[in-house]
C-alpha cells in the first residue's frame, strides 16, 4: 500500500469517529488538515463516497458510550483552554499542542454545521434520533447543583457523577448516578423518575430524597426526606417514606430499613459531615472527598469494629476531625506527605 492510500484510510478513519462523536485530538487534525487543504480536495470526496463510507462503518467497531464522552470532554476542554488564551494559529509544518487547541475549537464549530448533513446520511433507517447524554461531576470539596430537563433539582456531592439524557422522552425519566446526590424530583405522574446506580435502582413520582453509592464504600443508602421512594436490588425491593432509610452492605449484600431523622443524613448540602455508626474506612472516605487540600489513609487491618458517630460543622479542619476520631477510636495517626490511621 503506497503512502497516500495509507494516509485516505486514516481520513477515513478519522471522519467515522468525528461523525459518531467518538474522535480524538489527532482525529480532529486529520479532519481539518483534510477540509483546509484544496489539494486534498478530490481525496475529501472520495472520502465521502458511498461505498468508502460504508465500507469505513462496517470495518470499525463501535465505541462506548463512555469513550465517546470521554473524548468528547477533551475536546471540550481543549476549546476552552483555547478560548482563555492569546495563541497564534502555528505553521502547517508545526504539530504542537497548541495546534490541537486551535483544531478542537475549529472543528467545534464546523460540527455544528454538518451535523444536519451528516445526520441525513447516517441516520438510522428506523428513522430514531439516536439519545443524547449529558454528564456532570463534582471533584473533591466540591458541591454542584444541577437542573435536569424537567426542572428536578439534583445537588451532586463532591467526587460524584450524574448522567442524564439532554431530553427526557418516554415513559420514564431515567438517569445514573455514581457517588451521592440529593433529588428534588418534579411531580410527573405520567412519567416515574428513576435513579439507577451500580446495585440500586429507585424509583418515584415527585419527592425529596438522598441516594449515596460511592464505588470504594462498603454502605449504599437511600434517605427520603419527603413523599415515597421505591428502592430495588438484586434481593427484592422495599417501599420507603418520610424520614426512612434503606441500607445495604455491598459487602455481604445484606440490605436492611429503619427510621432516620432525614435531616441529619441531608447536611452534607450544608457542608456538614454526619457520621452515624459510620465504618472508619467510610469515614476515611468521607473526609477524602470534603478536604480536597489533604490526603488521609487507613493502612491494612481489622477496623470492622470501629464506628464513628458525630456532627462536624464546616468550621472544623480534617486536623481537627482527625484528632477526636484518635480521641474517641484510640487509632494512632501518623503525620507525613499524607495522614496515616493505623491501630
Amino acid at each position: 500500500m503506497d503512502k497516500n492510500q495509507s494516509l485516505r484510510k486514516d481520513h477515513i478513519r478519522a471522519w467515522k469517529r468525528y461523525v459518531d462523536g467518538s474522535y480524538t485530538c489527532d482525529d480532529l487534525a486529520l479532519v481539518l488538515d483534510l477540509i483546509r487543504d484544496d489539494a486534498n480536495l478530490q481525496e475529501f470526496e472520495e472520502v465521502w463516497d458511498k461505498v468508502v463510507w460504508h465500507r469505513a462503518m462496517n470495518d470499525l467497531p463501535s465505541t462506548t458510550e463512555e469513550r465517546k464522552a470521554a473524548n468528547l470532554r477533551e475536546a471540550a476542554q481543549l476549546l476552552a483552554e483555547y478560548e482563555t488564551q492569546t495563541i497564534p494559529i502555528p505553521s502547517r509544518n508545526t504539530f504542537s499542542r497548541f495546534r490541537k487547541i486551535w483544531y478542537a475549537a475549529a472543528a467545534v464549530l464546523l460540527l455544528g454545521l454538518l451535523m444536519p448533513a451528516i445526520y441525513l446520511y447516517v441516520k438510522p433507517k428506523t428513522g430514531q434520533i439516536a439519545v443524547q447524554y449529558i454528564e456532570k461531576t463534582t471533584q473533591r470539596g466540591e458541591i454542584v447543583t444541577v437542573v435536569l430537563p424537567d426542572q428536578t433539582e439534583v445537588t451532586l456531592n463532591a467526587g460524584s457523577r450524574i448522567k442524564y439524557p439532554a431530553n427526557f422522552t418516554g415513559s420514564e425519566r431515567s438517569v445514573e448516578l455514581y457517588g451521592e446526590a440529593l433529588f428534588h424530583v418534579t411531580s410527573d405522574p405520567a412519567r416515574p423518575f428513576t435513579v439507577k446506580t451500580e446495585n440500586m435502582n429507585i424509583k418515584v413520582l415527585g419527592t425529596v430524597f438522598d441516594v449515596k453509592e460511592y464505588t470504594n464504600d462498603q454502605l449504599s443508602s437511600v434517605s427520603v426526606a419527603s413523599g415515597k421512594v421505591e428502592v430495588g436490588w438484586a434481593g427484592g425491593k422495599v417501599m420507603l417514606e418520610q424520614n426512612q432509610q434503606a441500607k445495604m452492605d455491598k459487602s455481604t449484600g445484606k440490605f436492611e430499613t429503619m427510621t432516620i431523622d432525614a435531616g441529619k443524613y441531608l447536611s452534607w448540602t450544608n457542608g456538614v459531615l454526619y457520621f452515624n455508626r459510620t465504618p472508619i474506612r467510610e469515614v476515611v472516605n468521607m473526609l477524602n472527598r470534603h478536604y480536597p487540600q489533604v490526603d488521609i489513609e487507613l493502612t491494612e487491618g481489622e477496623y470492622s469494629g470501629i464506628l464513628i458517630s458525630g456532627e462536624h460543622e464546616n468550621v472544623y479542619t480534617a486536623e481537627e476531625i482527625l484528632k477526636s476520631i484518635v480521641y474517641i477510636t484510640g487509632l494512632k495517626c501518623k503525620t507525613g506527605s499524607k495522614y496515616t490511621l493505623s491501630n
